[in-house]
């Protein structure tokens, strides 16, 4: 079940039509003082960034690009970008009735492609930025070349268009709920939530982490957020990071 949008921050949402990145303004408004709770937004950025540094291309207008300022929980900061996955995961179903999955580490995918990826970064001030950018209303045909058959947009998925106002409203009220809860000591949600949305449990993986290469059956992600795997040998890893790709 979707989870009830309460006891939700208040958000302080600041648009800008275009920006090098979310990311990147939203740790500059932390050096200056901003609070936690306060989302910088875009509708196009010139110089988006994904992780291991990679380039996040976006089509100007279309996708949900933003990032929220938060405290890290004390015990469980490595669950940030899980709790920013599982709201976009939920707020996706409950406006279309599709069924994106949670790829570990930071990216969602719908119909087998990447409609979206988080990158949480930090800390500047006391704060961590968490931030998503969301293919929502195109066609793969208006990405770049190189992505055009591994991305796609949630609206050619679902077959309509949609409100960004309130994809953006309802993935905030989802993710303020869970943020209370890893507040709160109550990760147990978070981490069966995403469960509810994995890609990689039981299917066989390779995953490149730095200089280490692990492959074997992925087994899920732990309670901390990390994803543990058991090679062909029976012994089991469990990987704080790194690039994952199915067998």
């Amino acid at each position: 079940m979707p989870a009830e949008p309460i006891g939700c921050p208040p958000w302080r949402i600041i648009h800008h039509q275009t920006l090098d990145s979310t990311n990147l303004e939203a740790l500059r408004l932390a050096q200056q003082g901003a609070e936690a709770g306060t989302v910088v937004a875009a509708d196009t950025q010139t110089a988006g960034r994904g992780r291991l540094g990679r380039k996040w291309a976006d089509a100007p207008g279309s996708c949900l690009l933003m990032t929220v300022l938060v405290h890290p929980p004390a015990h469980c900061a490595g669950l940030l970008g899980a709790a920013m996955a599982l709201a976009a995961a939920e707020a996706t179903s409950a406006l279309t009735g599709a069924s994106p999955a949670i790829k570990w580490p930071n990216d969602l995918l719908l119909g087998g492609r990447k409609m979206a990826g988080i990158l949480a970064e930090g800390p500047r001030n006391g704060l961590i930025a968490v931030g998503i950018g969301v293919n929502v209303n195109g066609d793969p045909d208006d990405l770049p070349y190189g992505l055009r058959e591994t991305a796609t947009f949630i609206s050619h998925e679902a077959g309509h268009h949609i409100d960004l106002h309130a994809f953006r409203q309802s993935l905030l009220d989802r993710l303020g709920a869970y943020l209370q809860a890893l507040d709160e000591g109550q990760s147990a949600g978070v981490v069966e939530g995403v469960r509810r949305f994995d890609c990689l449990a039981g299917r066989a993986i390779h995953a490149q982490a730095g200089s280490t290469l692990v492959e074997g059956i992925a087994l899920g992600w732990l309670d901390d957020g990390r994803l543990a795997v058991r090679d062909a040998a029976g012994n089991e890893t469990a990987l704080d990071g790194g690039e994952v790709t199915l067998i």
